[in-house]
């Protein structure tokens, strides 16, 4: 594997736990506004299960987090010059 997209790779890695750390809080406030319980999870507005929505997201996190540690952690081996 190139070195470009090694970086690009870990790059969109990155970018994408970002996005979904801010989709998780978007998420959040959605849920404190949009639902008529503090322990619904179905949004009044847009009818999602918003509960769902951040359990899905904070399952990306991880798995981009264990893919990105175990690309850093393993570079050496991947890149070949």
């Amino acid at each position: 594997m190139r070195r470009t997209v090694y970086n690009a790779i870990i790059s969109i890695l990155i970018l994408v736990i970002l996005v979904s750390v801010f989709g998780v809080i978007n998420t959040q406030v959605s849920l404190k506004y949009e639902t008529e319980n503090p322990k619904e999870c179905i949004s009044v507005i847009t009818g999602r299960d918003l509960c769902l929505w951040i359990k899905s997201l904070k399952i990306i996190i991880i798995v981009c987090l264990i893919l990105t540690s175990g690309l850093i952690s393993f570079r050496y081996k991947i890149i070949k010059d």
